[in-house]
Order: C-alpha cells, then sequence, then structure tokens
C-alpha cells in the first residue's frame, strides 16, 4: 500500500529544494561558475532533488509490486510504462536520473553550463514529475 502521508512528505522536500535552486538559477552565470558555494549548493540540491523524486518512484512500484528496477534510471521508465509519467516525459526524467549520477560519481566531470543549463530550463520537470504523482495519488 503507498504511504500517502510518506510522498506528500517527500514532495514538500523537493518543493523546498526546488524553491532554493530557483533563487541560485537568478544569479549570473559569470559568478555561478567562479563561485564554489552556489555550484556545490546546485550541485548538491539537484542531487537530493532527483533522488527525491527516485525514492518516490521506487516506492509505488514496490508498493505496487510492479518489476524491480535495473537501476535508479528504470525507476522513471517503470513509472512511463505503468502510466504515471508520460511516455516522452519519463525519457527526460531518466536523463535526470544519469545526470544525478554524474553529481555523485563523476563530480569533477561535471560542465557548469550543462548545469546551469538546468537551472535555468529544467527545474519545472520536478515540479511536473510532483504533478503527475499527485494525480496518481488521487486515483
Amino acid at each position: 500500500m503507498i504511504d500517502k502521508i510518506k510522498v506528500e512528505s517527500l514532495i514538500s522536500n523537493l518543493r523546498d529544494y526546488l524553491s532554493k535552486l530557483r533563487d541560485i538559477s537568478q544569479i549570473d552565470f559569470e559568478v555561478f561558475q567562479h563561485d564554489i558555494l552556489y555550484k556545490a549548493a546546485a550541485e548538491r540540491l539537484l542531487q537530493v532533488s532527483v533522488e527525491t523524486c527516485l525514492n518516490i518512484g521506487n516506492h509505488i512500484i514496490a508498493s505496487m509490486s510492479w518489476r524491480n528496477p535495473n537501476d535508479y534510471a528504470d525507476i522513471f521508465r517503470i513509472l512511463g510504462e505503468n502510466g504515471i509519467l508520460p511516455q516522452e516525459f519519463s525519457k527526460k526524467m531518466v536523463e535526470m536520473a544519469k545526470f544525478r549520477n554524474l553529481l555523485v560519481h563523476l563530480y569533477w566531470e561535471i560542465d557548469p553550463e550543462v548545469e546551469f543549463e538546468i537551472l535555468k530550463n529544467d527545474l519545472k520537470d520536478f515540479e511536473l514529475f510532483a504533478k503527475y504523482i499527485v494525480e496518481f495519488l488521487k486515483k
């Protein structure tokens, strides 16, 4: 059974992380790329944002007794396969899972321009993920 309180709490955390990420996204790229504190904060907040989505997805998958994910990215594929996320959107979230792996395992290779691009253009995907989850929970 899905623990709606747990999922709602995770969504609340996600929205808090997104608020901080939006603040960071307002700074100039030149400042961002040369300020280790902004970059470090953005990297960590992006990491925990993706991990929060993964935790939500994993909880739903386990609760619904769907197939076990092969890796983190597969969590979003399974949500797409089962109609929680639209297929095209699940592909975007798969890319976020891959970016999370870079943040965790190859952090020294993160291109500040790519990271800043995500801050500027892709934070809405986390809100959209939350929206799809909330819609699923209402059913």
